[in-house]
């Protein structure tokens, strides 16, 4: 090649930042995420944590020294223990909504007795892809945050929570491998 064209290599140097235009600059350094409707505060998740959403389904069974932990529900033709974040996260869980429905976790830990698991939200997430500058930290009178939660958040206006996935995983852990589990209905 003559002349000052410069030579593309690989498709990394055709997305680098510095042969992007201004509105794809700032695409790359968004984070694909999704606010999760809550019975109290939002969460806020990446996208890749959810694997899906689904319509609520009372579960089975329950666990008397949890109340976080709702019983087992079937997805896909697996049994998965679903979750109350609001409870495990130190507050109060109400009665079930019109509106409830069950965000399917990709577990985050790597545990390979739980690569997913059931949180009972309220409603649809809504998509949000949001950069550095959206993001900022919720300045309240009683900012004291839940025993499950990282931090609390403003999100274009709306206070939210950032879960601790990983304190949340690590207690479902401990409750599934010290129970056993009833495989002839599963």
């Amino acid at each position: 090649m003559t002349g000052s064209a410069e030579q593309i290599d690989s498709p990394e140097q055709v997305n680098s930042p510095e042969r992007m235009s201004s509105p794809e600059r700032i695409k790359s350094r968004c984070l694909n995420s999704r606010l999760i409707p809550m019975q109290q505060k939002p969460l806020l998740l990446p996208v890749s944590c959810i694997a899906d959403v689904v319509d609520y389904s009372r579960p089975s069974g329950g666990s008397e020294t949890s109340p976080w932990l709702l019983g087992e529900i079937d997805w896909r033709g697996q049994a998965l223990p679903l979750i109350s974040f609001e409870r495990i996260n130190g507050g109060r869980f109400a009665e079930f909504s019109a509106t409830a429905r069950i965000a399917v976790m990709h577990s985050i830990t790597g545990n390979e007795q739980l690569p997913f698991y059931g949180m009972v939200i309220q409603g649809i997430p809504q998509a949000l892809d949001l950069t550095a500058g959206e993001l900022q930290p919720a300045i309240e009178a009683n900012n004291t945050k839940g025993s499950a939660e990282t931090s609390r958040v403003i999100i274009r206006g709306i206070p939210a929570a950032i879960p601790d996935l990983e304190k949340v995983e690590q207690q479902l852990s401990a409750i599934i491998t010290d129970r056993p589990r009833d495989t002839a209905s599963h």
